[in-house]
């Protein structure tokens, strides 16, 4: 079986720099995420140094930073799948891809060889030699041999190299889309609950204990309060000065009514009268 040299050897060179690369992307990739998982779960941690007296806020830092160092751990786990499998992946591979270039060279070396030792052969028939059972003969038949069990598992490695090339970096793409969505996803799940905590806090609440903590009278409040219920009192008061007037100003009207009609009657009596 005589394979292409040239073709093969490109080929394996080729899938050499390419995993190569893909290799250094994927440590590259996960030094740096594995690096700021360590710095941003240190960040979170020093929110639990804060210092506060009030319980309700000294349980919402306490959450936030539990809550953010779990979402951080959560994608370093996936972050870490690239060190335990897709980089040792690469690296088979690029052992594979090795050694068959390797092999390459034994074909085409032992190819050569061949060649050669037939053009011997053919010079030795040319003076009458009978070469048939020669060595040369037998070293011939014995290279043809390797060079056709190292054709088959040369070409059988070429044809992994495309099935491996295609579901490998179809499997790498797919892990590390894979990891950032479970990260965004996760987020919106623990981040949402904790929003939610975060926004329910009372800030009045609050403050009246932070208050009580520093000793701070709540005199401020106490006079607002009086003041209000003062401002009350005066609209009742003037509400019922209106009705006072009101009431004074009709009897007014009624007590000049009833004089001009009495008024009236007597001079019509008089007018009779006359």
């Amino acid at each position: 079986m005589d394979i292409p040299v040239p073709k093969f050897q490109a080929k394996t060179e080729t899938e050499i720099k390419n995993y190569n690369v893909i290799k250094t992307v994927l440590s590259k990739l996960y030094e740096a995420e594995n690096d700021l998982f360590k710095k941003r779960s240190d960040a979170f941690e020093e929110i639990n140094n804060i210092t506060e007296d009030i319980e309700g806020l000294k349980n919402i830092y306490t959450n936030f930073s539990n809550e953010m160092k779990k979402l951080e751990k959560s994608k370093n786990d996936q972050v870490l799948k690239i060190k335990t499998k897709l980089i040792p992946t690469t690296e088979d591979y690029i052992s594979q891809a090795k050694k068959t270039k390797q092999e390459i060279g034994n074909y085409k070396n032992i190819k050569s060889k061949t060649q050669d030792q037939e053009e011997e052969m053919q010079k030795l028939k040319s003076k009458g030699q009978d070469v048939k059972n020669s060595q040369i003969s037998w070293n011939i038949s014995q290279n043809k041999s390797t060079m056709l069990d190292l054709g088959k598992n040369i070409e059988d490695r070429i044809m992994k190299y495309e099935f491996d090339r295609i579901s490998n970096n179809k499997l790498i793409m797919l892990h590390l889309i894979n990891y950032e969505m479970a990260y965004h996803a996760n987020s919106i799940e623990k981040l949402t609950d904790l929003f939610k905590l975060i926004k329910a806090t009372n800030l009045k609440q609050s403050l009246k204990k932070s208050n009580i903590s520093l000793g701070i009278s709540q005199k401020g409040d106490e006079e607002e309060e009086e003041s209000e219920n003062s401002g009350d009192d005066n609209d009742g008061d003037e509400e019922d000065e209106g009705k006072k007037l009101k009431k004074s100003s009709k009897s007014k009207s009624l007590r000049k009514s009833n004089n001009k009609s009495k008024k009236e009657e007597s001079d019509s009596e008089n007018e009779i009268d006359d």
